[in-house]
């Protein structure tokens, strides 16, 4: 690529990320549940706005959380039997192992997975980067990469494949010491800078302020290794054209009307939970023998004004409201009646027939609303679990396309001449709410029948790679301890075969029948 068709991409996905950013800046604050206030007329007083408040209910961020927290990656299957060198072994390694450890543990991939299925999940696409490592080759860095600074273009002719990538973003650079600056004056200054990446190399660009000032000015070229442009993607539910679908978008709008009715109720419950009494008819104002209104006033004698600027009359209570107590109201046209309190139980009823169409809508399973379910066993868990169990078995497939593009430009970035063959996969850990007596069970079955025990072990919950390694490597150290342990206690053993039939057994210094003691050795008798 040259510096034009270079400059000409990354103006491209400037315009894009600017575009884009708006929506992509709401869903993630409606994911970390900082959402909106429900609609309140303007100029509401601070109670209704301390209401607002209190009826936010951050339920999108559990709906995002649920199937995420169910993915986990435990190893890859290349398919690749021929060991390779590694930087942190004397030895060669398998090529799964190599990979599992140089290009996931070594960038610490099991915490920071995560990070890419959210962004898979709330705006359609998760992204990761790979790129050579120079200091140590069989190590290439891995890093999840944020959906609103990337922009990959795909390929017109395969919607699919990605073309090139731009990844933008805004850096702080500190000014020089030797300027002092007026006080309030902020001694940094920002920096833009835009690197674009094809399938060979790279061009670094930079410009001084804002991304939407200034001029680009190329700053470094190079190649790169990785025969595929340095970006896998994590695509969830792509349509025809490659276009990924947000997960979070037709959320957003239930989340928007779940609140709502929280601020509806919480109003019902300031200003209508409880009987209200009316009085009509009566003027409590203090007038005086020409029946003029009484006003109050300072101490100078002119009028006391509220914050309207009127002047407040002086009011006479009607007195204290209590079971032993009386009210009376002067004039005949005084009427005193009780208005009832609102029924709660209408909010409450609407209320939950919002939330529940928003768990059923994201997938989430009824034992996630605390007090819907309760005393399951370990099956009928499982199959509440259905709906979400499906849900997750979706990402698995998508991200699990994602993690072998990643693996095949860390295997690249490491020097590797050969390609990763289309056989290898990502294998998964099973973070399902089953029953540890069924699994068990079933575990023992198959044992039993001479099933590898390495996939047995597999199926427990919580194995990883490394527990199965270690099992098995304390399995075959028990077998050989057994081994070397019989081996000791044989010469121990009695291995005298069984005395022939009819034969008794003959004590100590007794002669058997029909023979006589001669000289002390036993003879026949006649």
């Amino acid at each position: 690529m040259d510096q034009s068709t270079a400059l000409d991409c990354l103006t491209r996905a400037a315009y894009e990320l600017q575009k884009r950013r708006p929506q992509v800046e709401k869903r993630e604050r409606y994911a970390r549940g900082d959402q909106e206030l429900p609609f309140a007329p303007v100029g509401v007083n601070t109670e209704y706005v301390e209401l607002q408040k209190q009826s936010i209910a951050a339920f999108l961020p559990l709906a995002v959380e649920a199937p995420v927290q169910r993915l986990g990656v435990d190893s890859f299957r290349t398919g690749l039997t021929d060991a390779v060198e590694v930087s942190w072994q004397p030895t060669p390694v398998k090529p799964d192992d190599a990979l599992w450890t140089g290009a996931w543990q070594a960038n610490k991939l099991d915490s920071r997975q995560s990070i890419i299925y959210r962004s898979m999940f709330v705006h359609g696409r998760g992204i990761a980067s790979v790129w050579p490592n120079k200091l140590k080759k069989s190590r290439p860095i891995v890093r999840p990469e944020s959906f609103g600074r990337v922009h990959i273009e795909m390929d017109p002719d395969d919607p699919f494949t990605p073309l090139w990538a731009a990844k933008v973003y805004t850096v702080e650079v500190a000014l020089p010491t030797s300027l002092v600056m007026p006080a309030g004056v902020s001694s940094s200054t920002t920096k833009t800078v835009g690197i674009v990446y094809d399938a060979t190399s790279m061009m670094r660009f930079e410009k001084q302020g804002g991304e939407a000032f200034g001029t680009w000015k190329m700053i470094a070229e190079s190649t790169h290794p990785m025969r595929a442009v340095p970006f896998a993607v994590y695509d969830y539910r792509p349509d025809a054209d490659g276009q990924p679908f947000s997960a979070v978008d037709g959320l957003m709008a239930q989340q928007d009307a779940i609140n709502t009715i929280r601020f509806n109720t919480l109003l019902a419950m300031q200003f209508a939970a409880f009987r209200q009494r009316i009085i009509t008819g009566f003027d409590p104002r203090v007038l005086d023998k020409d029946g003029n209104v009484v006003y109050k006033t300072k101490e100078d004698g002119t009028p006391l004004l509220d914050s309207n600027g009127n002047p407040i009359p002086v009011v006479s209570s009607p007195g204290r409201v209590g079971v032993d107590r009386m009210l009376v109201f002067p004039g005949g046209e005084t009427k005193v009646f009780d208005m009832a309190e609102s029924n709660l139980a209408n909010y409450i009823a609407v209320y939950d027939k919002f939330l529940s169409d928003f768990f059923s809508v994201a997938q989430i399973p009824p034992q996630y609303q605390l007090g819907k379910m309760a005393n399951l066993s370990g099956d009928a868990l499982a199959a509440a679990e259905s709906t979400l169990a499906s849900l997750v078995k979706e990402m698995q497939l998508a991200a699990g396309e994602g993690h072998e593009t990643v693996a095949e430009l860390a295997w690249a970035a490491m020097g590797q001449p050969s390609e990763l063959p289309p056989a290898s996969e990502t294998e998964w850990g099973d973070r399902e709410a089953r029953s540890f007596a069924a699994i068990a069970d079933a575990v023992t079955k198959l044992v039993s029948v001479e099933f590898p025990h390495r996939a047995a072990f597999e199926m427990l919950p919580g194995a990883t790679k490394q527990k199965v390694d270690r099992w098995m490597d304390e399995r075959e150290d028990e077998k050989y301890q057994s081994s070397v342990l019989g081996q000791a206690l044989r010469p121990f053993q009695d291995v005298t075969g069984p005395a022939p039939a009819g034969t008794q057994p003959v004590a100590a210094g007794a002669v058997p029948a029909g023979e006589q003691v001669t000289d002390g050795a036993p003879s026949g008798g006649s």
